[in-house]
């Protein structure tokens, strides 16, 4: 049976109910092909006569050249639909239009072994050391107000616990990284955030937090009690990664 480890994080938002917690899962890794590739290996599944790196690499690719022909893709692991948003005026119809004048996406949710893997497997919950540091329990653009996402150039909305970034050393602000290029960050300084509580940091999303996926990382020396500054800044990193504009794998409201 798996087992999926969660950091659980005391729920200081709600008054009604006390010593709930909320759970956040634990990442153990974040794996490519050739990670997927060597696991199937150590099963014994891949035979000497296949390159298991370039045969998944042709199946997603043909996956993706399908999808650019309007087709559905249903797979143990994920389904993928067709997303079209945006107008055309009645002189279009009937006419090609450059797939550049709407925004056109494939949307991914779980497929049904994605969905047995993980009705069976346990989730091992536990206390996250440092408590005393910043918890970012979500990250929205609050226009919207959907879960991990946020508009080029939209505000932005970490809420949480502990998060009030106060203290002089270099680090302490909000980090943006880059998934697909980790040498590409962001830096939002405290100064451009309001407000700035330990429940909520807002702030304007700079330019260079271009459409795609990024982590979060929030730094403080803020401590427990208000006006207290600890000297080792304490940083959180949110295990979700945050999209940012038309990714695909986001689904508007109304989409499939």
């Amino acid at each position: 049976m798996s087992t999926i480890n969660a950091i659980a994080h005391l729920n200081e938002l709600t008054k009604e109910i006390e010593n709930d917690y909320y759970l956040t899962a634990q990442v153990t890794a974040t794996l490519g092909v050739d990670d997927i590739v060597a696991r199937i290996a150590a099963r014994e599944i891949a035979t000497k006569n296949v390159d298991g790196t370039a045969f998944i690499k042709t199946f997603l690719d043909e996956c993706a050249r399908a999808a650019a022909e309007g087709n559905n893709i249903v797979t143990p692991f994920f389904r993928s639909s067709i997303g079209i948003q945006g107008s055309v005026l009645a002189n279009d119809l009937g006419h090609n239009i450059p797939a550049d004048r709407l925004k056109v996406s494939v949307n991914l949710t779980q497929g049904d072994g994605a969905r047995r893997a993980i009705e069976s497997c346990v989730i091992h919950a536990f206390e996250q050391s440092g408590a005393t540091g910043p918890v970012i329990q979500s990250v929205t653009d609050p226009t919207e107000n959907k879960p991990n996402h946020l508009n080029p150039g939209g505000m932005a909305l970490i809420s949480g616990m502990r998060l009030a970034v106060k203290g002089d050393d270099a680090s302490v602000g909000i980090l943006f990284t880059s998934e697909k290029d980790t040498s590409k960050t962001v830096f939002v300084a405290p100064k451009s955030l309001s407000p700035n509580s330990p429940t909520k940091l807002q702030f304007v999303l700079p330019a260079a937090v271009t459409e795609g996926k990024w982590y979060v990382r929030v730094t403080t020396q803020g401590g427990s009690n208000p006006g207290q500054l600890v000297k080792t800044p304490r940083s959180y990193d949110y295990p979700e990664i945050i999209k940012v504009g038309d990714v695909p794998g986001y689904e508007r409201p109304g989409e499939l």
